[in-house]
């Protein structure tokens, strides 16, 4: 009788904890075809990392992972729930299978069930769409959690096969059917490419747009001119949203007429990300490469000028080369130049206007060059040439300006035929060549005794040196406190828990006030410990980042669970007040935790 009944509690306790743990793949259609696309989520309850993804081989993905998370409270019990998911288009017809994908919940490592999708051919599709249709206005479910439907971002790029210093721009596309609350966004690094991002508002920048039968609102988020600057594959990266949506949440307990007539509203938050772009960039053709090749792509054109085309020896005359076109400007190096022996030089005062704009970059450099004739004569300015490559025609292609003609005249204060002129004399020909006799001094001098002088005496030399002791003392004081304020990273790791305990302290204060106030000083105490300990932007703070840079230090699991398990407290109390633990517990537990990390840590 024992023996049976430890055996059905062994298939009790098996039965929970496998339900505690269950990680599920689910699919938006089990049938789609080969031009359209759908959805797969893998959700799990609770707290789970290392998510891996299955090999998509049959898919194309075209957005995701889109990670997503909510917290609910059902007659005082509260519940977690995150899910990954995935738009995806498969790439040919047939029954096809996604395996399955693996995660870590509670130190054990899960896998989600495999999903069978029969892909079909595009007439197939028509006629199963009608059907589908009108199977899913009578299901019409509540929405789920899972917005990754809703809520989704492309990519586009001009185009996909580029060369060096051939531009292209990238656009980043978001994709809504849901109520945005608020959201951002991370910094992309574009390896490899020289990236200029255009201005635009996404608020301005929106569209209609309808997808199998639904209406989008399309937010353009971000727009790049992206340059090559090596060859090879180049990624062009994904953008990532942070974001909360509002959606209806039918599932909710209606408590008032109020609530039945309109429904219950909640905030979802997710993560959004798109696809990246492989960039095939190929290097310039090599052979027949011309010596005047600058580095420019593009379409481009050379026109010079001068100010005056007569003038006289010893004046001055302004040379103005201006290289204009579309392509990478920014990045050309300047036409060399070659002017007469007859004429002296200096150095080009550059001027630019450059524009940024959908198609690329566009505008014109000027190099203004100051010339001195030193002789008489008629001179000739010899045309002016560089090559640049035209990406259009594959070739490269040759811009030079016009031979210019300049009239010297004798100068007033040239002498003789006029092939001599006045320099002006440079340092190193001003020398003492000898020494002329000096004069007698007739009237009487003031000597005085050598010792009695104080030129030259001990003292004086320690008052001569004395001003350089005091600068070196000072330039090294200078120099070390510069190093030592330097080191932005290492001030804010050394000052990481006094900044902590200060937004504890606020929160202290605020015990027996406003709960928001106090939960936002406890959120920004942690947030602002880990960011400036592990030296992690704000911008590129997460839970996910948190956990895998702590856990790669040597963090213990328990610490980490109490961590995270104050983090959900803070988001949750803006969502279900009331349900987290009291103010001195989480004030007295916060405190611990910045103590442990800063001893493990």
């Amino acid at each position: 009788m024992v023996k049976n009944s430890l055996i059905i509690l062994t298939f009790i306790f098996a039965f929970f904890q496998a339900e505690s743990q269950s990680f599920v793949a689910k699919v938006s259609q089990s049938t789609v075809s080969t031009q359209g696309h759908f959805q797969v989520s893998f959700q799990f309850e609770g707290d789970g990392s290392g998510f891996k993804a299955p090999a998509f081989d049959d898919f194309m993905v075209l957005s995701g992972p889109n990670k997503s998370s909510s917290m609910q409270l059902i007659n005082g019990n509260f519940s977690s729930s995150t899910a990954y998911s995935y738009i995806l288009r498969p790439i040919k017809t047939g029954e096809l299978t996604i395996g399955s994908a693996s995660i870590t919940i509670d130190d054990q490592l899960v896998k989600s069930n495999p999903v069978k999708i029969k892909a079909i051919g595009n007439q197939q599709s028509r006629n199963n769409n009608q059907q589908q249709q009108g199977q899913q206005q009578k299901n019409n479910q509540t929405p789920s959690d899972d917005l990754s439907s809703d809520v989704f971002m492309k990519l586009y790029v001009t185009k996909k096969d580029a060369y060096i210093g051939e531009q292209l721009v990238a656009t980043y596309k978001l994709y809504l059917n849901a109520q945005v609350v608020r959201y951002i966004p991370n910094r992309p690094a574009y390896n490899g490419f020289y990236n200029q991002e255009l201005e635009i508002n996404p608020s301005q920048e929106v569209t209609q747009e309808v997808i199998n039968g639904r209406q989008f609102t399309v937010a353009t988020m971000k727009k790049v001119v992206l340059t090559p600057q090596k060859s090879g594959k180049l990624e062009v990266p994904p953008l990532e949203l942070e974001m909360v949506v509002r959606v209806q949440d039918n599932q909710r307990r209606r408590r008032s007429l109020f609530d039945q007539f309109f429904g219950g509203q909640k905030d979802v938050k997710i993560e959004v990300k798109s696809n990246p772009e492989l960039i095939n960039v190929k290097p310039l053709p090599s052979a027949n490469q011309p010596s005047d090749f600058i580095g420019a792509v593009g379409d481009f054109s050379l026109t010079a000028e001068v100010d005056r085309d007569q003038l006289k020896v010893n004046e001055a005359v302004n040379y103005t080369l201006t290289l204009s076109g579309k392509g990478n400007i920014d990045l050309i190096n300047e036409p060399k130049v070659n002017f007469p022996v007859d004429f002296e030089s200096y150095d080009p005062k550059t001027k630019q206007n450059i524009k940024l704009s959908h198609a690329g970059t566009q505008g014109s450099k000027s190099y203004e060059y100051v010339l001195i004739p030193r002789h008489e004569g008629q001179f000739d300015l010899r045309p002016v040439t560089m090559s640049y490559f035209d990406p259009k025609s594959k070739t490269y292609k040759r811009a030079s300006t016009k031979a210019l003609s300049l009239h010297i005249d004798q100068g007033d204060g040239a002498y003789g035929n006029g092939n001599s002129y006045i320099s002006a004399p440079k340092k190193e020909d001003v020398q003492i060549i000898g020494k002329d006799i000096r004069y007698i001094k007739t009237e009487r001098p003031d000597l005085k005794r050598r010792e009695d002088q104080f030129f030259r005496s001990t003292l004086f030399y320690i008052l001569a040196a004395l001003p350089f002791g005091i600068m070196g003392a000072l330039v090294f004081m200078f120099s070390f406190f510069k190093s030592q304020l330097s080191d932005v990273a290492g001030l804010k790791r050394k000052r990481a828990a006094s900044i902590a305990k200060k937004h504890l302290s606020k929160a202290r204060k605020m015990i027996n006030g406003n709960d928001a106030e106090f939960y936002d000083e406890i959120s920004t105490a942690l947030f602002g410990y880990v960011s400036d300990k592990l030296t992690i932007p704000t911008s590129e703070l997460n839970r996910e980042i948190i956990q895998e840079t702590l856990h790669s230090k040597g963090v213990s699991d328990s610490l980490l669970t109490r961590l995270n398990k104050a983090l959900d407290e803070c988001e949750m109390i803006r969502f279900a007040p009331g349900i987290v633990r009291s103010k001195e517990e989480m004030l007295t537990a916060t405190t611990e935790i910045i103590e442990s990390l800063e001893h493990e840590v």
